[in-house]
């Protein structure tokens, strides 16, 4: 049901504030950090755990098939983003990929004749399961944000901190572990994020949408081309759509999917996160529901790129000897966790 006027009329003043989000001069210097690490430690990976073919190691990806790994060229992370960012700009309009342009923008319209519904809906189901609207907590002095309960958690889903500690995670054991994949990995991570921060602050600040805890009028004024300063004085009230979150969230499923195809639960449980979040976003009055497809198409399709780059499939009767990992079978296992003030699932895979 579309709110009264009166319910309208007082958005602007009667909404609940935003989750605080977090300055992205921390993301933006450990992003650095990964960009300036990543090609130093490639070195380290040189055919101790794979198989060398000329300047590619070999990883068994199926029984069919090897995904087979150049060294990370230094900065090719940073060097191939507006390749990236054109090249799927170029993509939008070839006609082989009209019908999903035509999905999403049909997408986009439906969902914005019931944003508000959708919206008023997700508050209604939060206060019955008793998830909150979620705020991410931080140490004063220290620039990492944190989930406090479970509502901050689901929001904390698509936080670029997350991706960001994925990246390093993966830096650190491709390190560690002289794994050209894992390090190739970190490179498609870092230049995935960084075009898709590119693309989505782009959009946001042509389009201005306002979001639900700024919206003057149910599913939030557009005004498209804002004066900088403008927008920059009062965020939330301009930079809806799209979802960079979900964009965020999109591109580190899509690259590690890519690069790890052998496990095929990595998608499934991504996409169960996105949607956890993608509630969460409506519940604490970041996002409109509207603001969702477009997002996932960037984050998909810029991740598909990045992780396009450096790699090469090979089929495993060419393999030109001993293949990393053969003969081991991936792990993943899902454990009960249980919680201050409910429980969860703990997921644990092996490489």
């Amino acid at each position: 049901m579309v709110p009264s006027r009166d319910r309208t009329a007082s958005a602007a003043t009667g909404r609940r504030a935003p989750p605080a989000r977090p300055g992205r001069g921390g993301l933006l210097a450990a992003l650095a950090t990964l960009c300036a690490a990543a090609p130093g430690t490639a070195a380290a990976a040189e055919g101790t755990n794979g198989a060398a073919a000329g300047d590619l190691v070999c990883y068994g990806v199926s029984a069919e098939q090897l995904a087979c790994y150049e060294k990370p060229r230094p900065f090719g992370f940073v060097l191939n983003v507006p390749g990236d960012i054109g090249g799927f700009v170029r993509d939008g309009f070839r006609r082989e990929n009209a019908l999903t342009l035509a999905v999403i923008a049909a997408a986009t319209a439906g969902l914005l004749l019931v944003d508000q519904d959708l919206v008023d809906g997700a508050h209604d189901l939060g206060r019955r399961l008793h998830v909150s609207e979620g705020r991410t907590g931080k140490t004063p002095g220290v620039p990492i944000p944190y989930p406090t309960d479970a509502g901050s958690a689901l929001y904390y889903i698509g936080d670029g901190m997350v991706p960001v500690l994925i990246t390093a995670g993966m830096l650190g054991y491709g390190w560690i572990a002289s794994d050209r994949r894992a390090l190739q990995t970190t490179s498609h991570l870092v230049e995935g994020l960084l075009s898709v921060a590119i693309v989505a602050q782009t959009v946001k600040h042509l389009t201005g949408r306002q979001s639900p805890s700024r919206a003057t009028e149910p599913g939030g004024e557009w005004r498209p081309f804002t004066n900088p300063a403008t927008y920059h004085e009062n965020v939330p009230a301009f930079d809806a759509f799209p979802s960079g979150h979900m964009a965020t969230a999109m591109v580190a499923v899509t690259v590690l999917a890519e690069d790890y195809p052998e496990y095929r639960l990595i998608r499934p449980i991504g996409y169960g996160l996105m949607t956890l979040l993608g509630f969460q976003m409506l519940n604490n009055d970041v996002h409109w529901a509207s603001d969702y497809p477009l997002a996932i198409a960037v984050g998909y399709g810029l991740g598909k790129r990045a992780a396009s780059h450096g790699r090469k499939a090979v089929p495993a009767a060419d393999a030109p000897g001993p293949v990393a990992g053969q003969g081991r079978r991936p792990e993943v296992s899902v454990l009960p966790l249980p919680l201050h003030d409910g429980g969860g699932l703990l997921v644990l895979g092996s490489f």
